[in-house]
């Protein structure tokens, strides 16, 4: 049979019976082991369904010449035979059988004992349900693979099994696993769960407990907290029981071994610290029309956070990043709050030997350029922690080199901790920098920088380097790469910048953008599709040539393949990542707003 003949003790704790009830017909975690370690659930899968296939953007993209072609081709063909095969055998379009099966909802869990994963698809009703099951087992059957389908029955429920997978049909729910002692629990659950719901208060009233036994995942303490924080507010919410996983060897090692990467580290370092000692994680996902969030989720307590990371989120946890300027033809902003000097300082305990071998090599060659001033100590260490960076798309004036790449322009902005005595140093530094690319550059025959330097008004101070074009390139459309930089620095009150262009440096710091911190946002990405689009196109002539050399296209082809990205990017708004943190929960947040 699909499921073995003993039933495991089930059962509900103390008098929660009605509860239970109640709770099950609003989660399907009613049904699912206490030990499940991973839960997913859609209680509306309908609208979800609706959303995704009627969405304006469909219509976009089957506009498109490239789906045109892609419907044509043999691989799509195929698909598309077989998909009415199974249309013809259910007699329904493919959509009406996803919605008949799971349009009131479904959910996914893995129990960590039975090692096994379970998904119960909630059907239209049980005729539906059961009606679909039987045409996709015929389905099966038609296609020569009558000998891997079994049948048996359990609690007198008819249960299924093809190759590794078991399915039973109870009442308007699917129920599909790999595992038989999965399969049995869940089904002795939802069959036990049935019959011990009260019709009426009188029913209620005299209804008689069972006996204490095992309960189900709503019994949790961790999915209980899950619920109490996030519940099911999205459209789609998961959740992870991080206290059982972290028991595991494997996970144990990773949420508690060193990242050795320096970028890694900056990046996930504190997120790592939070992750090992929180007892679960949550992950939801919200769809409309114009955009979609992934929200994850897991507690958060400042003391989690070991002292050598407390780069991260601040001594006080009130890290922030800073506010930038709205610039024209922005391409990527970041803003976050990092101590690079505490970093650097504490090497020794957050990498290995071989990565602080390579750090400490850095620090005695910038600690040169500095003039023997210590690199993590009296440099880094006059940075205050928020720090932002920008890139925007770089307009080229006809009059001077263009280059045949065209990069987009980027900066740094920092804030200076004691302006007045880090200006001479800094400056000092970059003209430095400067000249010995000058001395290095003319042994190679490269171009020579040269400095300049002007106020803007009484309260911002800029020092620019420019590449000196020789004659031909005056007025070149092919110019090299170096024409991109005109590598330059700027002051503004406490305000730091540090610039490939000149250009950006000036508007950075011909207003006072760099504020304080804002809102819960320890860390703000933001990637915007026009300034990404303006960029690809300044260089679709390269994208051409490059498509055509590396993957052997025709000119049509790469042209129709590069303009294909630029329309696909056209789609999209802006997409970011934001990571918010306040004393009680840590969040990561990633959306991708859609043009109207």
């Amino acid at each position: 049979s699909a499921y073995s003949a003993d039933p495991p003790d089930v059962g509900l704790s103390g008098t929660a019976v009605a509860l239970a009830a109640d709770s099950a017909s609003e989660s399907d975690a009613a049904f699912f082991p206490p030990t499940s370690v991973f839960f997913v659930e859609v209680d509306n899968a309908e609208a979800v369904i609706d959303l995704v296939l009627d969405h304006p953007l469909r219509k976009r993209i089957e506009a498109l010449d490239a789906y045109s072609t892609a419907i044509a081709s043999p691989a799509y063909q195929q698909f598309s035979l077989g998909r009415l095969m199974l249309e013809g055998q259910l007699k329904m379009s493919w959509r009406e059988a996803v919605t008949s099966l799971s349009g009131r909802g479904f959910a996914v869990g893995f129990d960590a004992k039975t090692e096994g994963f379970a998904a119960i698809l909630h059907g239209k009703d049980n005729e539906s349900v059961v009606l679909i099951r039987d045409r996709m087992l015929e389905f099966v059957r038609l296609t020569g693979n009558a000998g891997q389908v079994t049948e048996g029955e359990y609690r007198g429920v008819t249960a299924f099994q093809v190759n590794a997978f078991r399915f039973a049909v109870y009442e308007d729910r699917l129920l599909i696993t790999n595992q038989a002692d999965t399969g049995q629990w869940v089904l002795d659950r939802m069959i036990d769960l049935s019959e011990s719901i009260p019709t009426d208060a009188a029913e209620l009233q005299d209804a008689e407990q069972p006996a204490q036994g095992e309960s189900s995942l709503l019994n949790n303490p961790r999915f209980q907290a899950f619920q109490g924080a996030v519940g099911s507010k999205s459209q789609v919410h998961a959740f992870v029981d991080l206290q059982t996983l972290g028991e595991a060897p494997g996970v144990s090692r990773a949420l508690q071994s060193k990242i050795n990467n320096p970028l890694a580290e900056l990046v996930l370092g504190g997120i790592q610290s939070a992750l090992s000692d929180s007892a679960w994680a949550s992950a939801q996902l919200d769809l409309d029309q114009e955009k979609f969030s992934l929200t994850l989720t897991t507690p958060f307590e400042l003391a989690s956070v070991p002292e050598q990371r407390a780069y991260y989120f601040g001594a006080s946890g009130g890290g922030r990043g800073l506010r930038l300027p709205q610039l024209p033809e922005t391409l990527f902003t970041l803003s976050t709050h990092r101590d690079f000097s505490d970093v650097w300082l504490r090497a020794g305990d957050l990498f290995d030997a071989n990565v602080n071998d390579g750090i400490a090599q850095a620090d005695a060659t910038l600690t040169t350029l500095f003039a023997g001033r210590d690199f993590g100590e009296d440099i880094l260490a006059a940075f205050e922690p928020e720090v932002a960076f920008i890139a925007v798309h770089q307009e080229f004036a006809p009059t001077k080199p263009q280059p045949i790449i065209k990069l987009p322009a980027f900066a740094a902005v920092f804030e200076l901790k004691q302006p007045k005595s880090m200006r001479r140093e800094l400056r000092r530094t970059f003209q430095s920098l400067v000249g010995f690319l000058n001395i290095v550059g003319a042994m190679n025959g490269q171009k020579q920088l040269e400095l300049g330097g002007e106020r803007i008004g009484e309260a911002a101070e800029i020092v620019t380097s420019t590449y000196v074009p020789e004659e031909d390139d005056s007025e070149a459309y092919d110019a090299e790469l170096i024409f991109n930089f005109s590598p330059s620095i700027a002051f503004r009150g406490r305000q730091f910048v540090i610039s490939s262009s000149a250009v950006l440096a000036r508007q950075l710091v011909a207003e006072a953008s760099a504020e304080e911190s804002h809102g819960n946002k320890n860390t703000d990405a933001t990637l915007h599709a026009a300034g990404l689009q303006k960029v690809l196109e300044d260089n679709r002539d390269q994208l051409i040539a490059q498509r055509m050399l590396e993957d052997g296209n025709s000119r049509e082809e790469a042209t129709a393949l590069v303009d294909l990205v630029l329309n696909v990017v056209g789609y999209f708004k802006e997409t970011s990542i934001a990571l918010e943190q306040d004393e009680n929960e840590l969040k990561a947040i990633w959306e991708v707003r859609l043009k109207p």
